[in-house]
This record gives C-alpha cells, structure tokens and sequence, in this order.
C-alpha cells in the first residue's frame, strides 16, 4: 500500500505528465501532426434545416413567368427572385437558379422532366439575409441515383472520418404550393461552413473546375465567351502552352494538381474558384508551392494534412467515386488552406457507388485501392506521392479497414435500413422522380451487396490476395444498372442509354488507360499474327477480356503493321478510363462531324463508337463548349 500522505502534488503532476506522454505516444496516427477540426457552437441552422431524424420542408412561391423563365433558361444559371419557406418560416426577396454541370445539361435534353438542382442565396438581393447564418443551400435533385442514398451515405461516411463535410439532409420541395419533388439539402461550403468547422482563421478555400459543360453541343453562345488573364477561350481552346495542359482533358487549369511551372496562370482554374473575396496572389502562392512540392514528393507534410487527405481517398476509393478527383476530370473537390498547408474536402456524390467511369459491376466491385484513379498516377499527384511512402500506404490501408469493418460490422446496413425508414413515404410521392417507387425498393438489396462485396475486394486487396493496381477476379452478383448512373431516369436520356446498352455498345468493356496501351504495345508486337501463348497470358494477366481484345484489335487497324499509336496525343484526348457509359450526350453525328482533321480524332471517333462513345462526347464538349468563369464568394 502507497501512504497517502507521501504523494505531493509534485508527484501528482508527474503522474499526470507520464500518463499523457503514454497516451501521445500510443496515438493511432504517428506519422504525422493532424490538423483537428475546430468545431465550434454549432450554428442554428443545422438544426433547422439539417435535422437528419426530419425531413425539412420547403415551399417554393415565385412568380410563373420567373419560375417559366428560370426553366426555359436553365443553362444560363441566373437567379430570380423568390419566397423561401422553410418548416413553415418563411424568408422573402431570396434568389433562386437552377445549378450543375452535366447533370443540368441533361435534365435540359430530357424533355420528359424539369427537375434540376436548385442553389438557393438568401443575400442574393438583401444584404446580409442568411438562414440562421445560412447564405447559400443547394437543392440537389439525386439524379442517377435511384436509391436516394449514395450522396447521404458518403457524406455520412466521410463525416465519420473527421473531414469536413457540408451539412446535408432531405428535402421535400413544393413550388407555389404544389408537389415538386423529394430532394437532398446540402450546405454551400462558404464561409458558414469555414466557421463551425475551423473558427476564426486565416485560410483559404477553392473549388477546383476545369470541365464545365452546362451548354448544348455546338459550342458556347457569343455573349458567355469569357476573358480569362487577357486570353480569350474560343473554340475549345485550352489555356497553356499550344493549347496543352499536363494530365489532359480533365486536368486544364492546373485542377489535377500536377506540376507546370511557377506562372500562377497555369493554375487559372483553381485561381478562378477561390470562395472568399479575401484571396489575394500572396494567398495564391501557397497553392503553387503546395503542387511544386507535392509533385517532387517533398516535404510533404509541411504543405498537405497527409492523414485527412489519406482518410478522403479512403472513403473516395470505397466508393468508387470517379465523378471526382479520382476520374480523371479532376472536379467536386475543395482545397481547403490554413498556414500553408492543404486539406481536400468532399463534394457531390449522386455518382458514387460507381455510378460513372465503370463498365460492369465486377469491375466496380474490384476498382484497385493502390491506384484508385482511371486516369494515370502521374497525373493525380494528391495520392500517387502519398502511396509512394510506405508508412503513409500502411495509414491509408488502415483507414480502408475502418471502413471494411464498418460495413463487416452491419453498420452500413444499419445506416441504409435507418434511411429507408425515414424517406420510404416520400420516395413513393416523388412527383418528378427520376425512377419509380418499384426501382427504389428493388435498388436497396442492391446497395447493400456493392457494400458487401466492395469490402470482400478491399480485404483480399490488402491481403495481396487480389491485385491492387488493376482490376481484380472476385465475383459479384450486383446489378450496377440498378443503382442508376448519369443521365438515368425514367425520360428520353433513359431510353436512350438503354437503346445504346442493348445496341451498338457492347456491355463492359472498360480499360484503364494504362491496361489500354499495355494491350495494344502487346498487340503490336504480335505485328497482326496470332499471338503466342506468351501474349495471350500477358493480355490476360492485365485483365483484358475476349470482347476487350477484340476490339483493340480494330482501333489498331488505324496504324500500318507494327506501328506504335501515338501515344502522347492519345492519353491527351482520352480521360479516366475507356467505358462503356452512354450517359453523357446522345448525338453521335455531331460528334462524328466535330472529330475530324487529324489520325487520333478518327481513332477516337470511330473505334470508340463501341468502346467509348461517352468519353469521345465528354472531350467534345469540353473542347467546344467551354465554361471558365471567374468564381467567388457571391457566385459560388
């Protein structure tokens, strides 16, 4: 027995100091400082529109001839003035516009549905007019997602893993009184949303857009053709050097965050999304030393919060999230900044649960964990110089078990069975639902098995039991339709894809575009012989199929015997990865028309009718139709 009366508050203290030095060093995260979320009294709104046991209410009453015209001119995304009432308060004189890329464009080509999503600003003409310390609320309308449920559950899952995440919530919308739709709510990431997470600082934050296709084929209106540093960005040309920008389509100012010199106008497109008017150049520079460092895999912690970005390509890659950085367009992220050093932060996730950018169910299933993008490492540096630290693999793959157990444990299922209970009355009243009350109900069993099944890959992944870096064999049951994808509904996009499934397109065919040139480097060599057993073994090794090969073999008839494809060029015009999608732009004539006068536009547009139409529409549009436009605080 210890005598009482001989600890003296000396050695109280020092009992104190070696208990938090043993919990220090047996802290779960070694390997570098975590930057902790600040979260500060939480503000009112939350609670008032973001109560996740209650579905929020919103009324809808602006004039027709404003509401007609907001729909009519959808593309334009200019706000009209509105009354919001919400749970019954209401707030006068508040703007109201319709939001998007190219889920706005599609609903724009379906004329079976207006259902956009909706961006709500509260100061649009007050000053100073918030919801509670609310400015801005976007109105997602869940399209391509016939379980209402891939957005919620992976802001919930991000949320889960301590990242910042908007405040999200359902929302049931009427306008002038009548049943509009059953939608999600989410916080616009401003300055509200820098508040209860970080507090009083002095940071920064970007929303890197390099792709925005919110208009038709055919090019931009004359009027919306925009200066950007003094170069006019006509015709789809690319800022940069001769048109060029490092990582291809997806990548053009600087949003992929490869390194291209120290001229801040390399990174327009990060530059131009900055969400507070207070970013200045000095702010700025931060950027640029954060990817010049990133890139040469420097100092890294000095300028990225290496566990935070690691837990969201964990969460990312669970997901199978390719409409993101992760897909090679390089878009609905955040690049949060304080003192330096950077965070990512999520953003849009109606296409999670490879709802965009995967071919077949078994190759969502079995998306690589260590190369967890569709266009090439090198060219997504956020985790391609992370994953080449050993010590920060093993922290990424530790938070992928988090999550492995997480639905191992039933607590996906929990979270899926808990939504249905809460939304189910309401899905089955949508009045502008892009899918049926049939649909829905059918895709919940679905959802669970891609959980369960997305977790058997990731386990035997980190085993080393199935390939990490290319798509693995582990076999699924999951009905990826079922969940829906872009440009799904039940409209003319709809039918449209389903006509091209059953049609032209052959089912599944998705290569990487590293897997791509690999087969046809072999195929070339075979110099349009049979291939030798040796060849036949190295092509499947890559996991090319038959069907894949096949096809491959008809894009190389575009070249003489042995004649290697200009590679370079080609990974320029063709992003992520090479699928079968159809969800993007119907009208294959005028792609056809737009991809003439050079070798790689012909491969593109003709080879790619059975293996890639989406993709081919995707570069078109984006080198056509471009959207650059200047963004901050008021117009984010």
């Amino acid at each position: 027995m210890i005598d009482v009366k001989y600890i003296t508050p000396i050695a109280v203290a020092a009992m104190i100091i070696s208990i938090v030095l043993l919990l220090l060093t047996e802290s779960f995260i070694p390997v570098t400082a975590q930057r902790t979320i600040n979260i500060t009294e939480q503000p009112v709104y939350l609670s008032k529109a973001f109560n996740k046991e209650e579905i929020t209410s919103i009324n809808i009453e602006i004039d027709q001839a404003d509401w007609d015209w907001l729909i009519a001119n959808a593309t334009k995304e200019e706000y009209r003035p509105a009354n919001i009432t919400i749970n019954g308060e209401t707030y006068y004189n508040v703007g109201i516009r319709p939001k998007g890329n190219s889920s706005l464009n599609n609903v724009v080509r379906d004329n079976t549905t207006n259902r956009f999503s909706f961006k709500i600003s509260f100061d649009e003409y007050i000053d100073g007019q918030t919801y509670y310390g609310l400015s801005k609320l976007a109105l997602n309308n869940v399209m391509g997602d016939t379980t209402y449920m891939k957005e919620y559950l992976s802001y919930d899952l991000m949320a889960s893993m301590d990242i910042a995440t908007p405040a999200y919530a359902y929302a049931d919308i009427k306008v002038n009184d009548k049943e509009w739709g059953f939608y999600l709510a989410v916080e616009v990431m401003e300055e509200s949303f820098l508040q209860r997470y970080y507090g009083e600082g002095d940071y920064n934050l970007y929303k890197p857009e390099g792709m925005e296709i919110n208009q038709e084929m055919g090019g931009r209106p004359e009027a919306d053709k925009e200066q950007l540093n003094g170069k006019n960005f006509e015709g789809g040309a690319f800022p940069g050097e001769a048109g060029k920008m490092p990582g291809g389509m997806g990548a053009r100012g600087g949003t992929n965050l490869v390194y291209n010199g120290d001229d801040p106008t390399n990174y327009d497109a990060i530059l131009s999304s900055a969400v507070l008017k207070t970013t200045d150049d000095k702010d700025f520079q931060k950027v640029i030393d954060m990817i010049k460092n990133l890139n040469s895999g420097t100092n890294l912690e000095n300028y990225l919060d290496v566990n935070q970005v690691l837990k969201y390509f964990a969460v990312n890659t669970f997901l199978v999230n390719l409409d993101s950085y992760s897909g090679g367009m390089y878009h609905n992220y955040y690049l949060f900044e304080e003192d330096g050093i950077f965070q990512i932060l999520p953003w849009d996730f109606n296409l999670s649960f490879a709802g965009m950018g995967i071919a077949n169910a078994q190759q969502a299933v079995n998306f690589p964990i260590d190369k967890p993008t569709t266009d090439t490492l090198e060219n997504a540096p956020l985790i391609a110089k992370l994953l080449e630290v050993p010590e920060y693999t093993e922290l990424y793959h530790s938070y992928l078990q988090d999550i492995v157990d997480y639905v191992n444990k039933g607590s996906f299922e929990a979270s899926i069975n808990t939504l249905d209970q809460l939304i189910n009355s309401y899905v089955k009243k949508d009045a502008t639902a892009f899918y049926s009350y049939e649909e829905y109900q059918a895709s919940l069993p679905v959802l669970l098995q891609f959980g369960k099944d997305r977790a058997t890959s990731i386990t035997a992944q980190l085993k080393g039991e199935q390939p990490s870096t290319s798509y693995g064999t582990i076999p699924t049951t999951v009905d990826l339709d079922s969940l829906g994808s872009m440009g799904g509904g039940k409209g003319e996009m709809r039918h449209q894809n389903a006509n091209q499934q059953q049609g032209d397109l052959p089912d599944g065919l998705m290569i990487d575009r590293d897997t791509l040139f690999k087969g046809m480097e072999i195929l070339r060599n075979a110099n349009g012989n049979e291939l030798t057993d040796e060849q036949l073994s190295q092509l499947k090794k890559l996991g090319i199929t038959q069907e894949q090969m096949e096809e491959m073999k008809n894009m190389m008839k575009q070249f003489s015997p042995g004649e290697k494809p200009p590679q370079d060029e080609f990974l320029q015009n063709v992003p992520g990865g090479i699928q079968q999608e159809g969800k993007m732009l119907a009208n294959q004539q005028n792609i056809n028309a737009s991809m003439t006068g050079s070798k790689n536009a012909n491969l593109l547009a003709e080879s790619a009718v059975k293996i890639a139409v989406p993709l081919v529409s995707i570069l078109v549009a984006l080198l056509f139709v471009h959207r650059f436009r200047r963004r901050r605080y008021r117009s984010i």
